[in-house]
Protein backbone atom coordinates (compact mmCIF):
# COMPACT_ATOMS: atom_id res chain seq x y z
CA UNK A 1 0.00 0.00 0.00
CA UNK A 2 2.71 2.11 1.28
CA UNK A 3 4.54 1.51 -2.68
CA UNK A 4 1.27 2.38 -4.23
CA UNK A 5 0.69 5.79 -2.35
CA UNK A 6 4.63 6.68 -2.94
CA UNK A 7 4.07 6.32 -7.07
CA UNK A 8 0.82 8.51 -6.70
CA UNK A 9 1.74 11.16 -5.12
CA UNK A 10 5.47 11.86 -6.44
CA UNK A 11 5.42 14.98 -8.30
CA UNK A 12 6.75 15.36 -11.56
CA UNK A 13 9.52 18.63 -10.72
CA UNK A 14 11.98 17.18 -13.27
CA UNK A 15 11.57 18.01 -16.73
CA UNK A 16 9.93 15.00 -19.04
CA UNK A 17 12.04 15.56 -22.11
CA UNK A 18 14.57 13.69 -19.74
CA UNK A 19 13.25 10.30 -20.42
CA UNK A 20 13.55 10.25 -23.71
CA UNK A 21 17.31 9.87 -23.38
CA UNK A 22 16.68 6.58 -22.73
CA UNK A 23 15.13 5.62 -25.55
CA UNK A 24 17.21 3.43 -28.38
CA UNK A 25 16.50 4.15 -31.51
CA UNK A 26 16.34 1.78 -34.88
CA UNK A 27 19.46 0.83 -36.93
CA UNK A 28 17.37 -0.55 -39.61
CA UNK A 29 17.81 2.25 -41.80
CA UNK A 30 21.35 2.67 -42.09
CA UNK A 31 22.27 -1.11 -42.73
CA UNK A 32 21.29 -0.41 -46.67
CA UNK A 33 24.01 3.14 -47.02
CA UNK A 34 27.70 2.13 -46.44
CA UNK A 35 28.53 5.67 -47.36
CA UNK A 36 26.29 6.96 -45.04
CA UNK A 37 27.62 4.99 -42.04
CA UNK A 38 31.31 5.38 -42.92
CA UNK A 39 30.60 9.38 -42.73
CA UNK A 40 28.59 9.12 -39.43
CA UNK A 41 31.90 6.92 -38.06
CA UNK A 42 34.07 9.73 -39.09
CA UNK A 43 32.02 12.30 -37.10
CA UNK A 44 31.37 10.55 -34.16
CA UNK A 45 34.46 12.12 -31.72
CA UNK A 46 32.81 15.06 -32.28
CA UNK A 47 29.35 14.15 -32.07
CA UNK A 48 30.42 12.80 -28.66
CA UNK A 49 32.15 15.95 -27.88
CA UNK A 50 29.12 18.04 -28.60
CA UNK A 51 26.65 15.42 -26.54
CA UNK A 52 29.31 15.57 -23.84
CA UNK A 53 28.90 19.38 -23.60
CA UNK A 54 25.25 19.47 -24.27
CA UNK A 55 24.48 16.74 -21.03
CA UNK A 56 26.27 19.78 -19.04
CA UNK A 57 24.54 22.35 -20.52
CA UNK A 58 21.26 20.46 -19.77
CA UNK A 59 22.39 18.52 -16.21
CA UNK A 60 21.82 15.26 -17.87
CA UNK A 61 24.70 13.98 -17.15
CA UNK A 62 25.64 11.49 -14.65
CA UNK A 63 27.54 13.30 -12.02
CA UNK A 64 26.17 16.77 -10.93
CA UNK A 65 28.79 17.37 -9.50
CA UNK A 66 31.06 18.61 -12.24
CA UNK A 67 28.50 21.38 -13.20
CA UNK A 68 28.60 22.22 -9.63
CA UNK A 69 32.43 22.04 -9.82
CA UNK A 70 32.16 24.74 -12.85
CA UNK A 71 29.54 26.98 -10.95
CA UNK A 72 32.26 27.29 -8.18
CA UNK A 73 34.98 28.55 -10.85
CA UNK A 74 32.82 30.61 -12.60
CA UNK A 75 31.65 32.52 -9.95
CA UNK A 76 35.53 32.21 -8.02
CA UNK A 77 36.52 34.41 -12.05
CA UNK A 78 34.04 36.69 -11.88
CA UNK A 79 33.74 37.57 -7.89
CA UNK A 80 37.69 37.77 -7.91
CA UNK A 81 38.64 38.81 -11.29
CA UNK A 82 41.09 42.28 -9.70
CA UNK A 83 42.85 39.63 -8.44
CA UNK A 84 42.96 36.64 -11.29
CA UNK A 85 43.74 39.29 -14.10
CA UNK A 86 46.82 40.41 -12.51
CA UNK A 87 48.41 37.25 -11.27
CA UNK A 88 46.64 33.49 -12.12
CA UNK A 89 44.99 34.82 -16.08
CA UNK A 90 47.76 33.81 -18.20
CA UNK A 91 48.00 30.16 -16.60
CA UNK A 92 44.38 30.25 -16.68
CA UNK A 93 44.18 30.73 -20.05
CA UNK A 94 47.05 27.80 -20.92
CA UNK A 95 45.50 25.45 -18.69
CA UNK A 96 42.11 25.56 -20.56
CA UNK A 97 43.40 25.31 -23.60
CA UNK A 98 45.49 22.85 -22.67
CA UNK A 99 42.62 21.00 -21.15
CA UNK A 100 40.43 21.28 -24.37
CA UNK A 101 42.73 20.20 -26.67
CA UNK A 102 43.88 17.16 -24.99
CA UNK A 103 39.92 16.37 -23.95
CA UNK A 104 39.45 16.35 -28.12
CA UNK A 105 42.30 14.55 -29.27
CA UNK A 106 42.06 11.80 -26.52
CA UNK A 107 38.38 11.43 -27.68
CA UNK A 108 39.25 11.50 -31.51
CA UNK A 109 41.90 9.16 -31.02
CA UNK A 110 40.53 6.44 -28.68
CA UNK A 111 37.01 6.46 -31.05
CA UNK A 112 39.27 6.22 -34.29
CA UNK A 113 42.04 3.54 -33.14
CA UNK A 114 41.01 2.07 -29.87
CA UNK A 115 37.45 1.50 -29.69
CA UNK A 116 35.47 2.36 -33.08
CA UNK A 117 31.50 3.11 -32.79
CA UNK A 118 28.86 0.67 -33.72
CA UNK A 119 26.05 1.96 -35.85
CA UNK A 120 23.55 1.68 -32.59
CA UNK A 121 26.08 3.99 -30.80
CA UNK A 122 26.34 6.89 -33.79
CA UNK A 123 22.47 6.45 -33.64
CA UNK A 124 21.94 6.69 -29.88
CA UNK A 125 24.64 10.03 -29.72
CA UNK A 126 22.76 11.68 -32.79
CA UNK A 127 19.09 10.88 -31.11
CA UNK A 128 20.69 12.28 -27.58
CA UNK A 129 21.87 15.73 -29.34
CA UNK A 130 18.77 16.19 -30.70
CA UNK A 131 16.63 15.42 -27.26
CA UNK A 132 19.30 18.20 -25.53
CA UNK A 133 18.75 20.42 -28.17
CA UNK A 134 14.90 20.48 -27.98
CA UNK A 135 15.26 20.62 -24.22
CA UNK A 136 17.82 23.71 -24.45
CA UNK A 137 16.11 25.53 -26.80
CA UNK A 138 12.35 24.88 -25.37
CA UNK A 139 11.73 27.74 -23.34
CA UNK A 140 11.99 29.73 -26.50
CA UNK A 141 9.17 28.32 -27.64
CA UNK A 142 6.96 29.06 -25.17
CA UNK A 143 7.69 32.87 -25.92
CA UNK A 144 5.24 34.63 -28.11
CA UNK A 145 7.29 36.76 -30.38
CA UNK A 146 4.93 39.35 -31.36
CA UNK A 147 4.87 42.98 -32.17
CA UNK A 148 3.02 43.82 -29.17
CA UNK A 149 4.91 42.07 -26.76
CA UNK A 150 8.16 43.83 -28.34
CA UNK A 151 6.34 46.85 -27.85
CA UNK A 152 5.16 45.64 -23.79
CA UNK A 153 8.66 44.76 -23.03
CA UNK A 154 10.40 47.99 -24.65
CA UNK A 155 7.97 50.01 -22.83
CA UNK A 156 8.79 47.98 -19.50
CA UNK A 157 12.55 48.15 -20.19
CA UNK A 158 12.41 51.69 -20.39
CA UNK A 159 10.45 52.13 -17.25
CA UNK A 160 12.88 50.26 -15.17
CA UNK A 161 15.72 51.84 -16.25
CA UNK A 162 15.65 54.94 -13.75
CA UNK A 163 15.39 51.72 -10.97
CA UNK A 164 18.48 50.45 -12.97
CA UNK A 165 20.71 53.71 -12.99
CA UNK A 166 19.91 54.30 -9.10
CA UNK A 167 20.91 50.58 -8.58
CA UNK A 168 24.58 50.90 -10.13
CA UNK A 169 24.53 54.39 -9.56
CA UNK A 170 24.82 53.89 -5.26
CA UNK A 171 26.63 50.30 -6.17
CA UNK A 172 23.83 48.23 -4.64
CA UNK A 173 24.28 45.52 -7.20
CA UNK A 174 27.76 46.34 -8.75
CA UNK A 175 27.65 45.07 -12.99
CA UNK A 176 30.09 42.73 -11.47
CA UNK A 177 27.45 41.19 -9.52
CA UNK A 178 24.86 41.34 -12.39
CA UNK A 179 27.10 39.32 -14.84
CA UNK A 180 27.66 36.73 -11.74
CA UNK A 181 24.14 36.80 -11.28
CA UNK A 182 23.34 36.19 -15.14
CA UNK A 183 25.83 33.61 -15.64
CA UNK A 184 24.91 31.28 -12.99
CA UNK A 185 21.22 31.75 -13.67
CA UNK A 186 21.86 30.92 -17.68
CA UNK A 187 23.98 27.85 -16.48
CA UNK A 188 21.77 26.11 -14.16
CA UNK A 189 18.44 27.08 -15.86
CA UNK A 190 17.85 23.23 -16.61
CA UNK A 191 19.15 22.13 -13.08
CA UNK A 192 16.53 20.02 -11.71
CA UNK A 193 16.60 21.54 -8.11
CA UNK A 194 16.32 24.68 -10.42
CA UNK A 195 13.17 23.61 -12.76
CA UNK A 196 11.34 22.45 -9.20
CA UNK A 197 12.09 26.05 -7.95
CA UNK A 198 10.71 27.26 -10.79
CA UNK A 199 7.66 25.40 -10.88
CA UNK A 200 6.84 26.19 -6.99
CA UNK A 201 6.82 30.04 -7.51
CA UNK A 202 5.47 29.76 -10.76
CA UNK A 203 2.23 28.71 -8.27
CA UNK A 204 1.90 32.31 -7.18
CA UNK A 205 -0.28 34.74 -8.32
CA UNK A 206 1.92 37.63 -7.37
CA UNK A 207 5.09 36.08 -9.48
CA UNK A 208 2.64 35.75 -12.62
CA UNK A 209 1.53 39.26 -12.05
CA UNK A 210 5.41 40.33 -11.88
CA UNK A 211 6.10 38.28 -14.74
CA UNK A 212 3.97 40.13 -16.94
CA UNK A 213 4.89 43.37 -15.83
CA UNK A 214 8.09 42.50 -16.47
CA UNK A 215 7.95 40.63 -19.87
CA UNK A 216 4.65 42.10 -21.20
CA UNK A 217 3.71 38.47 -22.55
CA UNK A 218 -0.07 37.49 -21.91
CA UNK A 219 0.60 34.67 -18.88
CA UNK A 220 -2.28 33.17 -17.64
CA UNK A 221 -3.07 33.92 -13.77
CA UNK A 222 -5.17 30.85 -12.92
CA UNK A 223 -6.23 27.70 -15.16
CA UNK A 224 -9.50 27.50 -17.08
CA UNK A 225 -11.97 26.57 -14.47
CA UNK A 226 -14.56 26.12 -16.70
CA UNK A 227 -15.83 22.42 -17.40
CA UNK A 228 -19.12 20.63 -18.83
CA UNK A 229 -21.84 20.25 -16.31
CA UNK A 230 -24.17 17.73 -15.97
CA UNK A 231 -28.09 18.70 -15.37
CA UNK A 232 -29.60 16.30 -13.24
CA UNK A 233 -33.46 16.21 -13.97
CA UNK A 234 -35.91 13.49 -12.78
CA UNK A 235 -39.51 14.38 -13.70
CA UNK A 236 -41.90 12.27 -11.87
CA UNK A 237 -44.83 12.33 -14.06
CA UNK A 238 -46.17 11.29 -17.53
CA UNK A 239 -47.68 14.57 -19.22
CA UNK A 240 -45.56 17.40 -20.96
CA UNK A 241 -46.81 20.03 -18.78
CA UNK A 242 -44.91 18.67 -15.62
CA UNK A 243 -42.40 17.76 -18.26
CA UNK A 244 -41.95 21.34 -19.01
CA UNK A 245 -41.98 22.75 -15.41
CA UNK A 246 -38.99 20.12 -14.64
CA UNK A 247 -36.84 21.34 -17.24
CA UNK A 248 -37.35 24.82 -16.31
CA UNK A 249 -36.20 24.23 -12.77
CA UNK A 250 -33.23 22.67 -14.53
CA UNK A 251 -32.60 25.62 -16.91
CA UNK A 252 -31.58 27.73 -13.45
CA UNK A 253 -28.99 24.98 -13.56
CA UNK A 254 -27.98 25.37 -16.89
CA UNK A 255 -26.68 29.00 -17.29
CA UNK A 256 -29.51 29.43 -20.68
CA UNK A 257 -33.02 31.20 -20.29
CA UNK A 258 -36.22 29.87 -21.57
CA UNK A 259 -38.06 32.33 -24.03
CA UNK A 260 -39.88 30.32 -25.74
CA UNK A 261 -42.17 26.93 -25.14
CA UNK A 262 -44.43 24.68 -27.25
CA UNK A 263 -45.76 21.77 -27.28
CA UNK A 264 -44.99 19.54 -30.54
CA UNK A 265 -46.84 16.40 -29.88
CA UNK A 266 -47.77 14.20 -26.77
CA UNK A 267 -44.09 13.21 -26.46
CA UNK A 268 -42.41 16.38 -27.39
CA UNK A 269 -41.96 20.05 -26.54
CA UNK A 270 -39.80 22.49 -27.83
CA UNK A 271 -38.07 25.48 -26.22
CA UNK A 272 -36.69 28.43 -27.46
CA UNK A 273 -33.01 28.87 -25.59
CA UNK A 274 -31.01 32.46 -24.71
CA UNK A 275 -27.51 31.65 -23.84
CA UNK A 276 -26.21 34.85 -22.60
CA UNK A 277 -22.15 35.04 -22.17
CA UNK A 278 -20.12 37.92 -20.44
CA UNK A 279 -16.61 38.95 -21.92
CA UNK A 280 -14.55 40.29 -19.33
CA UNK A 281 -11.39 42.02 -19.10
CA UNK A 282 -9.49 44.42 -16.76
CA UNK A 283 -7.19 47.13 -17.58
CA UNK A 284 -3.15 47.07 -16.69
CA UNK A 285 -0.66 49.65 -16.25
CA UNK A 286 1.34 49.62 -19.16
CA UNK A 287 -0.74 46.59 -21.28
CA UNK A 288 -4.08 48.10 -21.66
CA UNK A 289 -7.16 46.24 -21.80
CA UNK A 290 -6.36 42.50 -21.60
CA UNK A 291 -8.02 38.86 -20.76
CA UNK A 292 -5.81 38.09 -17.74
CA UNK A 293 -7.90 38.60 -14.56
CA UNK A 294 -7.35 38.18 -11.21
CA UNK A 295 -8.16 34.79 -9.87
CA UNK A 296 -10.43 35.48 -7.37
CA UNK A 297 -12.93 37.24 -9.56
CA UNK A 298 -15.11 36.48 -12.82
CA UNK A 299 -13.22 34.02 -15.63
CA UNK A 300 -12.22 36.27 -19.01
CA UNK A 301 -15.94 34.54 -20.05
CA UNK A 302 -18.59 33.77 -18.03
CA UNK A 303 -22.76 33.17 -18.16
CA UNK A 304 -24.31 36.46 -17.19
CA UNK A 305 -27.23 35.00 -14.54
CA UNK A 306 -24.43 32.69 -12.24
CA UNK A 307 -21.16 34.14 -13.17
CA UNK A 308 -20.06 30.61 -13.44
CA UNK A 309 -16.87 30.22 -16.05
CA UNK A 310 -18.36 29.48 -19.71
CA UNK A 311 -16.29 28.46 -23.18
CA UNK A 312 -14.30 30.81 -24.62
CA UNK A 313 -16.76 31.55 -27.46
CA UNK A 314 -14.36 33.32 -29.89
CA UNK A 315 -12.00 29.73 -29.72
CA UNK A 316 -14.57 27.05 -29.05
CA UNK A 317 -15.86 25.96 -32.08
CA UNK A 318 -18.60 23.21 -31.06
CA UNK A 319 -20.11 25.07 -27.87
CA UNK A 320 -20.47 22.20 -25.10
CA UNK A 321 -24.30 22.47 -24.34
CA UNK A 322 -25.01 21.16 -20.98
CA UNK A 323 -26.29 17.67 -20.35
CA UNK A 324 -29.25 16.31 -19.00
CA UNK A 325 -28.89 12.90 -16.80
CA UNK A 326 -32.28 11.19 -17.54
CA UNK A 327 -33.10 7.79 -18.67
CA UNK A 328 -36.98 9.06 -19.72
CA UNK A 329 -36.24 11.65 -21.72
CA UNK A 330 -34.16 12.10 -24.95
CA UNK A 331 -32.76 16.15 -25.17
CA UNK A 332 -31.33 17.56 -29.01
CA UNK A 333 -29.90 20.45 -29.11
CA UNK A 334 -29.39 22.80 -32.51
CA UNK A 335 -28.66 26.62 -32.89
CA UNK A 336 -31.10 28.48 -34.32
CA UNK A 337 -28.42 31.87 -34.62
CA UNK A 338 -25.72 31.08 -37.01
CA UNK A 339 -23.05 33.01 -34.80
CA UNK A 340 -22.72 34.52 -31.21
CA UNK A 341 -24.03 38.32 -30.97
CA UNK A 342 -22.98 41.39 -29.17
CA UNK A 343 -25.92 42.64 -27.52
CA UNK A 344 -27.17 46.56 -28.13
CA UNK A 345 -29.09 46.96 -25.01
CA UNK A 346 -26.58 45.50 -22.44
CA UNK A 347 -24.48 49.01 -23.23
CA UNK A 348 -25.76 52.09 -22.38
CA UNK A 349 -24.19 54.47 -24.69
CA UNK A 350 -24.69 51.74 -27.68
CA UNK A 351 -21.27 51.57 -28.84
CA UNK A 352 -20.46 49.18 -31.62
CA UNK A 353 -17.96 47.58 -29.53
CA UNK A 354 -20.79 47.20 -26.86
CA UNK A 355 -18.51 47.37 -23.65
CA UNK A 356 -19.74 48.46 -19.82
CA UNK A 357 -16.51 49.97 -18.01
CA UNK A 358 -16.87 49.35 -14.06
CA UNK A 359 -14.51 50.23 -11.42
CA UNK A 360 -11.62 47.84 -9.79
CA UNK A 361 -14.25 46.25 -8.03
CA UNK A 362 -16.95 45.48 -10.84
CA UNK A 363 -19.26 48.43 -9.96
CA UNK A 364 -20.72 51.52 -11.00
CA UNK A 365 -21.40 50.59 -14.77
CA UNK A 366 -20.59 53.11 -17.34
CA UNK A 367 -20.75 53.46 -21.09
CA UNK A 368 -17.88 55.20 -21.79
CA UNK A 369 -13.85 54.90 -20.73
CA UNK A 370 -12.19 57.14 -18.32
CA UNK A 371 -9.49 56.94 -15.38
CA UNK A 372 -11.09 55.48 -13.46
CA UNK A 373 -12.56 52.58 -15.36
CA UNK A 374 -10.38 49.47 -14.71
CA UNK A 375 -12.56 46.60 -15.65
CA UNK A 376 -15.31 45.99 -18.48
CA UNK A 377 -17.42 43.97 -20.18
CA UNK A 378 -19.61 43.19 -23.19
CA UNK A 379 -22.28 40.44 -23.75
CA UNK A 380 -22.77 37.97 -26.17
CA UNK A 381 -26.10 35.88 -27.16
CA UNK A 382 -26.83 33.28 -29.30
CA UNK A 383 -30.39 31.57 -29.60
CA UNK A 384 -30.87 27.98 -30.04
CA UNK A 385 -33.37 25.30 -29.61
CA UNK A 386 -34.11 22.60 -27.50
CA UNK A 387 -36.01 19.35 -28.35
CA UNK A 388 -37.55 16.99 -25.65
CA UNK A 389 -38.80 13.68 -26.54
CA UNK A 390 -40.18 11.35 -24.43
CA UNK A 391 -38.76 7.79 -25.31
CA UNK A 392 -41.61 5.76 -23.42
CA UNK A 393 -44.46 5.48 -21.57
CA UNK A 394 -44.14 5.60 -17.56
CA UNK A 395 -46.48 4.93 -15.21
CA UNK A 396 -46.69 6.23 -11.73
CA UNK A 397 -47.34 3.65 -8.55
Amino acid sequence: MAKSYHRHLRAAFEPSDVKLLTATPTAKLLTENPTLVSALSQIFPYLLLIDNLLSILTWTNDDHYENFLYMIIYSFIVMYWNWVSHFILPLLIASTFASVVWTISSVVHACKWEDPPTIDEVLYTLHNITVRCEMLFQPLKHLPFKLENYIRMFLTVSLLTPLHLIFTKYNIITPQKYLWLVGLSMFSFHAPWAFAIRRLLWRSTYVRIAAIYITGFDIKLKKSSYSARSIISNPSTTDVEDLSTSLSSAAILGDFKIVQKSVVSPTQIKQLVLFEILENERRWIGMGWSSLLYPTERSNFCYEGSYNSAPNINETKEFPFPIFENDIYSYRWEWLDTEWKLDPEFSKSKSKEGWVFYDSSWKDGRGRDGFSRFTRSRKWTRRANLLIDKQKTVYDE
